[in-house]
């Protein structure tokens, strides 16, 4: 009887009121007993309002808490606000399902870590406790941290029926967001997949296969592991499209084979997303391998394009037929995140210089060739994006004043007024930088 007041008070500044106590309903009736939550929340106001604020603001934080109720832990003994920790004590985390678990028990324990993890950064947005460019950088962690657990899940289950390849070894390219280390909630997984060593070589287990069917069977396998929904919950959607040759393509090549293809085949845009590049699993000799290789196409062992008159007309493309999704797409509207990442890949493989896989770095790389507001620009409308794929999928302005002020306080400013400007300020900057690549370059084959 006491605390249904103090609910209701913490949910009168949600969108829609009625809506998150529905939510609050569905959360209570999914626990073995709702009496502890509520003893719990009379003791602690703050973690009500903490509640209140996550099932009011962020849908799709909602949405995970009402399938996994046991996310309450990490808000009631506050561990959903500490840091994801490093690469390492992720992987071993993940790593530590219990001794004689089966495969599949594998892939569900390293989802209920990615949700808890997940959650646990969305959380912190939410609280106003973690800068979401940080929080970003800890999705990218999880995510990497995902694929190299999963991958040798993966591996150890396939050579158990096929062997290993003699001499050669599996490699994963992030590339995309996750290259660059800064995923939001959302994001997919940008991956190449390669092999060391001979195509013809052939696995030395029970069942052999050569070596490009054993790389190409174990990498359907690895998707599979990353993406296809388990009891414990879904995990990452892999896109693989960067590959050589595209959707058309083999999912996995060798090393060699890729490294021609990037010198003699490869096309601008292709070369545009290895300025994004970074390995996340291998070997340290594979990975060093193939970053010294990607380092080498990018400095100019490659085919010679018209780089700007290329990328012009891909963003042309791109404006014709992925419109923005609303007023506030930071990624997608003229003079947001895709322009900004244009005129950065475009002025990077055109003066072969300032590469970095993460943007903020590239942005600083490059200096005077950008307009000196860029990584200001950078920061604001990435903060935006990653805040907006929590509390507002749609990129429409959020109707409750109390998620506008949330939004606001993500981004560092007073008020919604200082989000709305800020925003167009940028825009017109980053607009005007890619405008400004593409109308001053001059009309020759990697005319820097």
């Amino acid at each position: 009887d006491e605390v249904p007041p103090g609910i209701a008070a913490a949910f009168a500044d949600a969108t829609v009121p009625q809506a998150a106590l529905q939510r609050l309903d569905s959360l209570l009736e999914r626990l073995p007993s709702a009496i502890n939550i509520f003893r719990l929340l009379e003791a602690r106001p703050a973690l009500a309002g903490l509640l209140a604020a996550v099932l009011s603001h962020a849908p799709t934080l909602a949405d995970e808490l009402a399938r996994r109720p046991d996310l309450l832990d990490g808000l009631i003994d506050a561990t959903a606000l500490a840091p994801v920790g490093d690469l390492a004590e992720l992987v071993t985390e993940m790593e530590a399902w219990e001794r004689g678990a089966d495969y599949q028990a594998q892939l569900d324990h390293v989802r209920r870590v990615v949700g808890d993890k997940r959650f646990a950064l969305g959380t912190q947005i939410v609280a106003g406790s973690a800068d979401p460019l940080d929080v970003s950088a800890g999705y990218a962690l999880v995510a990497e941290a995902a694929i190299e657990a999963l991958t040798h899940a993966t591996i150890d289950a396939f050579v158990r029926a096929h062997g290993r390849v003699p001499d050669s070894e599996f490699v994963i390219l992030a590339l995309g967001r996750l290259g660059g280390g800064a995923l939001t909630h959302a994001s997919d997984l940008d991956l190449i997949y390669l092999f060391t060593g001979d195509f013809a070589a052939e696995s030395d287990g029970s069942k052999p296969l050569g070596a490009t069917l054993y790389y190409n069977r174990l990498a359907q396998r690895v998707t599979a592991a990353l993406s296809v929904a388990t009891a414990a919950g879904p995990l990452y959607s892999v896109d693989t499209r960067l590959r050589p040759s595209g959707a058309q393509g083999p999912l996995v090549v060798s090393m060699d084979s890729f490294a021609r293809y990037q010198r003699e085949d490869a096309w601008t845009w292709e070369h545009m997303a290895l300025t994004r590049a970074r390995p996340v699993f291998g070997s340290p000799a594979a990975r060093a391998a193939l970053a010294a290789e990607i380092e080498a196409v990018l400095a100019g062992a490659r085919k010679l394009h018209d780089i700007v008159a290329d990328a012009a007309k891909m963003r042309a493309e791109m404006s014709a037929h992925k419109q923005p999704a609303g007023p506030l797409d930071a990624k997608l509207l003229p003079g947001g995140l895709v322009d900004l990442e244009f005129a950065v890949h475009t002025l990077q493989l055109e003066h072969r210089t300032g590469f970095d896989p993460g943007l903020a770095r590239a942005i600083a790389l490059l200096g005077p060739l950008l307009p000196a507001g860029t990584g200001a620009a950078y920061e604001l409308l990435t903060r935006l994006l990653v805040t907006l794929r929590l509390v507002a999928p749609d990129a429409q302005e959020p109707e409750a004043a109390a998620t506008r002020a949330l939004v606001a306080r993500a981004l560092g400013v007073k008020d919604w007024a200082a989000v709305l400007a800020g925003l167009d300020a940028a825009r017109q900057e980053m607009r005007a930088a890619w405008l400004g690549v593409i109308d001053g370059h001059d009309s020759r084959p990697d005319a820097g």
